[in-house]
C-alpha cells in the first residue's frame, strides 16, 4: 500500500492550533505545528483537505501509485483577507515532487 506523508511546516501565526486533515471527506487526523504524519491509503484516487476553525485549504487530488509528500502550509496574502474572503485559501496543500 502507498503511504502518504504529511508534512506541516512550522510557522508562527498558527503554532498552537492543530489542523484537521480530511481523507475522501473523513477526519483523518489532527496534526501540529511542524508535525510529520503519514498514512497508508489503497492505491487509486483520492481527495485530501485540510481545515482550520471555518477555513480550509485547496482540496487535493492524487492518485496513488506509489508513496506521495504533501506540504501542508499557510495560504498567501494577509491574515485579514484569508480570515474573511479568502478563508477558502487560507491553508494550501501542495504535492512534493521528489
Amino acid at each position: 500500500m502507498p503511504t502518504v506523508t504529511f508534512n506541516r511546516i512550522s510557522e508562527y501565526e498558527n503554532r498552537f492550533r492543530k489542523i484537521r486533515l480530511e481523507v475522501n471527506g473523513k477526519l483523518f487526523t489532527k496534526i501540529n505545528n511542524g508535525e510529520i504524519k503519514k498514512l497508508e491509503l489503497p492505491y487509486g484516487k483520492h481527495y485530501f483537505q485540510a481545515k482550520i476553525d471555518w477555513c480550509t485549504s485547496n482540496i487535493l487530488e492524487v492518485e496513488l501509485v506509489e508513496d506521495k509528500d504533501i506540504k501542508l502550509m499557510k495560504g498567501k496574502g494577509s491574515a485579514l483577507y484569508r480570515t474573511t474572503f479568502g478563508y477558502k485559501k487560507y491553508l494550501l496543500l501542495q504535492l512534493e515532487v521528489n
